[in-house]
């Protein structure tokens, strides 16, 4: 019996946009820009209207990343981890940051692994400083299910990681015109970044899944952008 899975990204606080498009299933994965650039970590009120969001959203799991304009989850490197710590526990999701997490269901189990990994930074949230970018993508560990935000082709070490891994998905957002799916040395890419680029007047479909032990199937390919090769970067 297969598991479904939800992909999204680069909702920008316009997660109520998304809302009749998500009917429900066995996980959502959000990875990352959930905030809309926000400079001010204190400010804790993007993070609190996702998560008021995704939290009753109508899937058994829900698990996210941060990304580059999520200022407010990184205030957990400003000694604040104990309120976000405490946020997670009210809003009962699953928030990967360097770690993984186990999914059961139907006597299956998949493993996730998160990492807000973003190059070019350029005064953007910080969570991997981009001198270490070689020693984060090395310390990713094994998983069916591996989480960024950023897209692999923007670094070396992340997408030879992610070859010499080779987990089952990469799903990531953060190039929001480069949305939609590739299959690559048995490797299913999923970019569910939701809104275009650079004025967010367009809504991409949820990228559905199902997953099973012997295969990957995209559910709704006739409404997503399939990729023969990783896009060309700007």
């Amino acid at each position: 019996m297969s598991i479904n899975i939800t992909f999204i990204s680069d909702t920008h606080e316009l997660h109520n946009l998304l809302t009749n498009e998500l009917p429900g299933g066995d996980i959502i994965v959000h990875t990352g820009d959930f905030s809309n650039g926000e400079e001010d970590p204190n400010d804790m009120r993007p993070l609190k209207q996702f998560l008021s969001w995704f939290s009753l959203l109508p899937y058994a799991h829900k698990i996210f990343i941060a990304g580059n304009h999520d200022f407010s989850i990184q205030a957990e490197s400003f000694g604040r981890d104990a309120l976000i710590r405490d946020l997670l526990q009210q809003f009962n999701v699953v928030y990967l940051n360097g770690k993984s997490h186990t999914v059961h269901i139907n006597e299956q189990q998949i493993k996730f692994y998160g990492v807000p990994f973003v190059t070019n930074l350029q005064g953007w949230a910080f969570f991997v400083d981009d001198r270490m970018h070689e020693q984060t993508a090395s310390e990713i560990q094994t998983c069916d299910v591996l989480l960024t935000h950023d897209v692999p082709y923007h670094s070396k070490s992340l997408l030879n990681k992610v070859f010499e891994m080779k987990p089952r998905i990469h799903a990531f957002g953060h190039m929001h015109e480069h949305a939609g799916v590739i299959i690559k040395e048995g490797i299913t890419f999923i970019n569910g970044a939701q809104l275009g680029f650079p004025v967010y007047n367009h809504i991409y479909k949820p990228i559905r899944v199902n997953i099973d032990q012997n295969k990957v199937q995209i559910v709704n390919n006739n409404e997503v952008k399939i990729w023969d090769e990783f896009p060309t970067t700007q």
